[in-house]
């Protein structure tokens, strides 16, 4: 048995069974597969444009019911909040979660830089970094909380109390109402 011949025997079987398995081809049966090919194109076409039709009517109708569960829990937070504020609570545990009414920080607003620095400068509320003279927030809300003056140029913002909620339910995140 020589080798080379061996292989070439080979390579002629494995080459005469892959001619086999292909389709035989002429003009008239490739413009068939052509057209077999453009067919199965459109129905490829039609499967999406189904799906996408699909799909749009999906989000449509989980959008009006998203829309629809936000309204009635808004409604019932908002009743939440109201019984909440009238207990005078902090904090009411409940079978199924917990009611909060926390105050939040008290702010200011420098609305006349200008004005303010006058005062703030003598009342030692400024802050002095090279190059920059700032207020500083944190000593003109002490002296508002301690004198009860609001120096001039300055917005005092009272911190409200802001209600939230959480639930015993599957989702353990606490809840801040809109108030």
């Amino acid at each position: 048995m020589d080798r080379p011949d061996f292989i070439e025997e080979l390579l002629l079987e494995a080459e005469q069974a892959d001619l086999e398995k292909r389709i035989s081809m002429d003009r008239l049966r490739a413009d068939q597969l052509l057209f077999a090919v453009a067919e199965l194109e459109s129905q490829m076409f039609e499967v999406n444009e189904l799906v996408d039709k699909e799909t749009k009517l999906l989000e449509g109708y989980r959008s009006n019911e998203l829309s629809r569960l936000e309204k009635k829990r808004s409604w019932l937070v908002f009743n939440l909040d109201g019984f909440m504020r009238s207990t005078g609570q902090k904090t009411v545990r409940l079978p199924h979660g917990e009611l909060r009414l926390r105050k939040s920080k008290d702010r200011i607003v420098v609305v006349a830089l200008d004005k303010f620095l006058e005062i703030g400068k003598r009342l030692g509320l400024v802050r002095t970094v090279p190059e920059s003279v700032s207020p500083d927030i944190q000593a003109v809300l002490n002296r508002i909380k301690t004198t009860g003056e609001i120096p001039q140029g300055i917005e005092f913002i009272p911190g409200e109390a802001k209600f939230s909620y959480n639930t015993n339910g599957g989702n353990d995140a606490e809840r801040e109402a809109e108030s």
